[in-house]
């Protein structure tokens, strides 16, 4: 049988896995992520949870949705570059994910908290950090292709999404929803 915290590592890195394959492949691909978000999900705005703390480049952003206009502007060819279409895409290079609480609890359903203890990973409360590199696009300059770089870092605080938690066999879904994060490129 396995530990308690044996069960959070796993668990953890699953969700983790989980989290950076969805939330990066939404943005290479220019589709939404303010549902990731717990800003607009019912069941944390009924239990009074404050909106995702969200920090870009040292910018608070106030929504999600915010964030997505930005990367939207990033998207859009500079005028002194002559950029691809796909001008913009995240690689992640590595991540490291730590459970801050192992038993969090804010408005999780009294059903969740009857089914699920602190000990099988389902009630956890994350911290994710991500690195990586940001590419943006070829630029054609003197017949030679190259791609502007950049290194990112994100950070995020992941909590427990309960509405789909919930459900039986929760298998899609978001099952963690961002409460903070916090980006940085350079």
């Amino acid at each position: 049988m396995a530990s308690e915290r044996e069960t959070n590592v796993r668990c953890s890195i699953e969700a983790a896995d989980a989290f950076v394959e969805w939330y990066y492949n939404q943005i290479n691909h220019s589709k939404p992520i303010a549902y990731g978000y717990v800003n607009g999900n019912s069941t944390f705005e009924r239990a009074g949870h404050p909106p995702a703390d969200i920090c870009i480049n040292g910018l608070v952003v106030a929504t999600p949705q915010e964030w997505e206009k930005l990367l939207e502007q990033q998207r859009h060819r500079p005028q002194s570059l002559s950029l691809d279409k796909n001008a913009v895409h995240y690689v992640v290079e590595g991540y490291d994910v730590h459970v801050i609480n192992s038993d969090y609890r804010f408005a999780a359903p009294q059903k969740m908290l009857d089914i699920h203890g602190p000990s099988d990973g389902v009630r956890m409360m994350m911290m994710l950090t991500v690195t990586g590199s940001v590419y943006f696009g070829a630029n054609k300059k003197d017949n030679e292709d190259y791609t502007l770089k950049q290194h990112f870092h994100d950070v995020f605080i992941l909590v427990p999404n309960w509405e789909i938690l919930e459900k039986p066999g929760a298998r899609y879904g978001r099952k963690y929803l961002i409460a903070s994060h916090n980006y940085r490129a350079f």
